[in-house]
């Protein structure tokens, strides 16, 4: 069995373990559900097409191995809140999902940021937001505009540092549905700085 197929067998369990939530996300029309579906619908295509015996090329098995990644990453963070936090209740965890966005989004940011590290970036508005936001969803606190607000400040910081364009990793999988002729069932909107979160 070569690694491919490893990656492939990863990705089916992480399903059988996950998709009960996943459905429930999905069934309430859910913001989390919208910012994954991208990436988890691009993984069911290569997954079936591997399936079908298809050949499947270096660039899909690494589109693949990032999909995953990303989407387990992303999904640790969101069993926590939704079934320790929340009691697997959905509607109760779809009323903060705002600020579950909000975090999941700072994840992303962060790994995008790691090379930069080094270079004596300061970090410590994007640690106080994240803090901020963990308290907020822990104390059921719904004050969403105020937390957008100050998510925004921190990272137009960081992108003034650095002079670059943040683009997420939903929005790559976006394209890339699109060029698989995967078909997404909501409006994928790209995140833009100093807007919305």
């Amino acid at each position: 069995m070569d690694q491919f197929h490893i990656v492939l067998k990863d990705y089916a369990n992480w399903k059988m373990e996950n998709i009960e939530i996943l459905e429930r996300l999905k069934l309430n029309d859910s913001m989390i559900y919208t910012r994954l579906e991208p990436v988890y619908k691009v993984l069911n295509e290569i997954y079936e097409r591997a399936v079908e015996q298809e050949d499947i090329s270096e660039d899909l098995r690494t589109i693949f191995q990032v999909g995953l990644n990303y989407i387990h990453t992303q999904f640790e963070v969101i069993r926590i809140y939704y079934e320790k936090l929340f009691q697997s209740d959905c509607s109760r965890f779809e009323e903060y999902s705002p600020l579950m966005g909000y975090l999941l989004f700072i994840a992303d940011f962060r790994a995008d940021l790691e090379e930069y590290e080094e270079e004596g970036l300061d970090f410590s508005e994007l640690n106080e937001v994240e803090t901020l936001i963990e308290n907020m969803i822990a104390e059921k606190d719904d004050h969403f505009d105020y937390a957008a607000d100050r998510l925004n400040k921190a990272v137009d910081e960081i992108v003034k540092q650095l002079e670059f364009e943040y683009v997420s990793i939903t929005d790559i999988f976006v394209e890339i549905a699109e060029n698989l002729n995967v078909e997404l069932s909501t409006n994928q909107e790209p995140f833009e700085i100093g807007e919305e979160v």
